[in-house]
């Protein structure tokens, strides 16, 4: 018989009693409370718990977090005694004088979170844990969230806002059944970026450009969500925007600050400080407060054998009373009575409070107290972990530990001596643990990572150890990758995104007024490569700008010369993508031919003629644009780079397919397929991700089509789609789709698969804000509306949106779009403007050279004289491509035209 407060459990007959009446209690359930009873107060691990309970059965661990929770329902007051080793398993506390009352919180269920909230955001250190001393808050705050659509959680650093919020969500999570999503501001340093994290939160893949509210609200329209904003305060402005325009398009609003968003109808919610004992107070008493039980809690995940007697609960009582019951503090103080006792640590903490006493009487009460206990912490560090902690808080988002040693270890410090402290930080919650897809990874908490800035500014030592933060990051990613394989791009693809927040901080101090503009200028030129990779191409090319801008200031001779040619080159590339194909880009793709000509560099000049070759090739051009193909074709074979004169012979084929020469485009790209092999043959003006092979097959179905080879030309460009989206890259994707598989649906009248393609261009082109092909899409989709019975006001928007895409100067689909135009307006009875659209298609080919569906205009045109003469109506032509004369010698079936 085992009696814990009011509960008696009977082993023998297997029942739990509470005042004499047998509580409702599963086989599976009693075994776990037997098993863990058995331990006397050790921990069980989950792999025993699972062997034992369901010997002969391979279950989930959920089964077991389920049985767990229902364990803690039937103990009710007394759940803490259930105690979670975090990753490890459980054990019930020995505790015989548990007191029934009515503020001792009922913790969480330990089952998986509920929609997008994961384990990751329940704590710092990744895992879930339990809410003590906040059951009438949560009460509260939900309460609130039923009646209330825009609900801010203020209180100051340390107060649990964070915390509140995430179990707040979960509690509520039932009542949103879209889901729950949560927006982290707390690595944001820039208010430029808080949409950034807004779209991350909202599960939206990264973006090309910098987005805009309506993006954002257009991405969860017609859903209703409840969504965590956290840690608003220091981009309060920018969270108050998307706060309101969120709430206003029908979703629930919670967030976290310390101060209100100030925006109109929010409800603000202060959190208070945990219950902490009276002065007076019995053991029972003090146990019964959620700052003791917090205490106690997080003792006992760092020392396990921590022993607890009257006169230690007493002062952990007066422990949570001196830290006004803040929860950062309360557990800065836990961790650090784990390693000194109780003892040492109250004699410290009231040390401390004399201090606190004389300090600064205008700063709030509270902070006045976070700010001794963080002093407090601090002062108890040895020199050598004061000098680590103090350099950690450059970092942003997090670090590795190879990041450390960069920072600290020196003549004075060595490698064993910087892991011996860092250890020691980790150990003593001054850092926390997370992981990401590439391993371990730190942090320092907001306001820890604030503190650490403070004693680096009172240090003198705040401009080194920035110049050491960017230093760092220049050397992880400015040497070039290694010759090989996809792997080694990518995992520094990987590790550049999750440092993506370190690296904007190092810029940001590079190019101020204390920073250093040389270090500034080298490490754009490292990151706008890996900027472009992400498809972040906006900030590709902002980087890029200020960093030219600084350099063609200064012309400072410490700036490697290829550190301005690869500025240069991400910024002409990223423009084609942003501004379009037009004048500026190829002006700047000018610029970088010009310098890497005088300074004899092969490499930037082969980038440079490959940049002029795309700005021609889609600005609509291809007469030019073969000419530049021929001489980077030359500059490679008089390198002899087998690479660039295998990619050479394929942008050619390209350009002649456009050109209308389809059996030399043919013959060029079945040539450079044949060689092409991607991990040997990788190659790009900036990045890496261009996947060529991918973009040769999509012209390849195109050059099959004309040639008459119908089926075998969709056959090829659905299997260069799904080449492109296994590939994950949006940018060969979009172009897959805008080159092959929407016009080729189009002109084989498969709509069906026409619209399917269309809306996966718009998806990606809009969520990655992709202009050129944005407006390709809706010229792409007024040509399938035409297909049927067009209308005037129809054909007023297919007008328009012809113009817009000239206007982006992307006019490789011109001639095929005003081709549809022209049969469109020829369907509704106006020859004489169908025939100026034609003409202007066909005008366009004599200036630029496009000939690929020379043939198809020259007989839509006619077709439309004849039917003006005849008086008839203008019903098209099935297929528009011209006679396929040549086909036969390549052994392909005739397609007869239908007219």
């Amino acid at each position: 018989m085992l009696r814990i407060g009011d509960l008696e459990i009977d082993f023998a007959l297997r029942e739990v009693r509470r005042d004499g009446a047998p509580l409702r209690v599963g086989s599976r359930a009693f075994d776990i409370l037997e098993l863990l009873n058995n331990a006397n107060g050790e921990l069980v691990s989950k792999d025993e718990i699972l062997r034992v309970v369901w010997p002969r059965t391979v279950v989930e661990e959920n089964n077991l977090q389920v049985q767990i929770s229902a364990l803690r329902k039937v103990f009710g007051t007394s759940s803490q005694l259930i105690r979670t080793v975090s990753g490890r398993g459980y054990k019930l506390l020995r505790c015989t004088n548990v007191v029934r009352a009515e503020h001792v919180c009922d913790t969480q269920s330990d089952a998986a979170l509920v929609t997008s909230i994961d384990d990751s955001q329940g704590t710092p250190n990744g895992s879930i844990v339990d809410l003590f001393g906040r059951d009438l808050t949560l009460a509260e705050v939900l309460t609130v969230l039923k009646r209330r659509e825009m609900v801010t959680l203020v209180g100051t650093g340390g107060i649990g806002k964070t915390r509140l919020a995430i179990e707040a969500a979960r509690k509520a999570a039932p009542a949103f059944p879209d889901g729950v999503a949560v927006i982290s501001f707390s690595s944001v340093t820039d208010e430029r970026f808080a949409l950034d994290a807004a779209a991350a939160g909202l599960g939206m893949k990264t973006s090309s450009a910098p987005l805009s509210i309506n993006t954002i609200v257009d991405a969860v329209r017609g859903k209703r969500l409840l969504i965590v904003l956290d840690n608003c305060e220091h981009v309060v402005g920018s969270a108050a925007n998307i706060a309101l325009a969120l709430r206003n398009s029908g979703h629930v609003i919670l967030a976290t600050s310390r101060e209100p968003l100030r925006i109109p109808d929010e409800t603000r919610y202060p959190v208070p400080p945990l219950v902490v004992p009276e002065a007076v107070s019995t053991e029972g008493a003090v146990l019964l407060t959620g700052a003791a039980q917090l205490f106690l809690a997080r003792v006992r995940e760092v020392a396990p054998e921590f022993a607890v007697d009257e006169k230690t609960v007493l002062l952990i009582g007066a422990v949570c009373r001196a830290l006004d019951g803040i929860p950062l503090a309360i557990e800065l103080a836990a961790a650090r009575a784990a390693l000194l006792g109780i003892e040492v640590l109250g004699n410290r903490l009231n040390d401390r409070l004399r201090i606190l006493t004389g300090g600064c009487r205008t700063a709030p009460p509270r902070h006045q107290t976070m700010r001794a206990t963080l002093d407090w912490s601090y002062r108890l560090l040895s020199d050598i972990e004061r000098s680590v902690f103090r350099r950690l808080g450059v970092f942003v988002g997090g670090f590795t530990f190879d990041a450390v040693c960069f920072l600290t270890v020196d003549r004075d410090v060595s490698t064993w001596e910087t892991l011996d402290a860092f250890c020691g930080l980790v150990s003593k919650s001054m850092v926390a643990a997370q992981f990401d897809g590439n391993g371990r990874r730190y942090r320092l908490l907001e306001t820890t990572r604030d503190y650490a800035l403070q004693q680096l500014d009172d240090n003198g030592e705040r401009n080194t150890a920035s110049a050491m933060h960017a230093r760092y990051l220049l050397t992880l990613f400015g040497e070039a990758p290694a010759n090989g394989t996809e792997r080694t791009d990518e995992k520094r693809l990987a590790e550049f995104s999750s440092e993506l927040d370190n690296v904007r901080a190092a810029l940001e101090w590079s190019f101020s007024p204390a920073g250093d503009p040389s270090m500034g200028v080298a490490l754009a030129s490292a990151t706008v490569p890996y900027l472009f990779d992400l498809s972040l191409l906006s900030e590709c090319c902002s980087r890029a700008r200020q960093a030219l801008a600084v350099y063609n200031s200064t012309m400072d001779s410490e700036i490697p010369s290829e550190a301005v040619l690869k500025l240069r080159a991400a910024l002409a590339a990223g423009l084609v993508y942003t501004n379009g194909p037009g004048p500026e880009a190829r002006h700047e793709w000018m610029n970088l031919y010009a310098d890497a000509v005088l300074q004899k560099n092969t490499e930037y000049e082969a980038r440079a003629l490959w940049g002029l070759w795309n700005a021609h090739q889609y600005g609509g051009e291809p007469k030019a644009a073969l000419l530049m193909a021929q001489r980077f074709c030359d500059l490679a074979r008089g390198q002899s780079d087998v690479t660039r004169s295998l990619l050479g012979v394929g942008i050619e084929g390209i350009t002649l397919h456009y050109l209308g020469d389809q059996l030399q485009a043919r013959a060029r790209l079945e040539e450079m397929l044949a060689a092409y092999d991607q991990s040997a043959h990788r190659w790009s003006s900036t990045g890496f991700r261009i996947e060529h092979g991918i973009v040769a097959r999509a012209t390849l179905s195109r050059v099959l089509w004309v040639q008459g080879s119908v089926q075998r030309a969709l056959k090829l460009a659905q299997s260069t789609l799904r080449a492109a989206i296994d590939y994950d890259n949006d940018m060969v994707t979009c172009y897959v789709l805008v080159e092959a598989a929407i016009p080729l649906a189009i002109l084989s009248d498969d709509l069906v698969r026409a619209r399917e393609a269309i809306a996966g261009l718009r998806e990606r082109a809009s969520r990655m804000s992709f202009p050129i092909w944005i407006a390709a899409c809706a010229c792409y989709e007024q040509c399938v509306a035409a297909a049927g019975s067009p209308n005037p006001d129809q054909l007023r928007v297919f007008s328009i949106a012809i113009e817009r895409l000239t206007q982006t100067g992307f006019r490789a689909p011109l001639t095929f779009l005003l081709c549809r135009y022209g049969q469109a307006l020829a369907k509704c009875g106006d020859a004489t403007n169908a025939l100026k659209a034609v003409d202007q298609a066909i005008e366009h080919g004599d200036v630029t050279g496009e000939r690929w569906l020379h043939a198809g205009l020259c007989r839509v045109k006619k077709k439309i004289l004849s039917s003006r003469e005849n008086g008839t109506l203008y019903w098209g032509l099935k297929h528009i491509a011209p006679p396929w004369t040549d086909t036969l010698q390549h052994g392909d079936s005739v397609h007869a035209l239908d007219i």
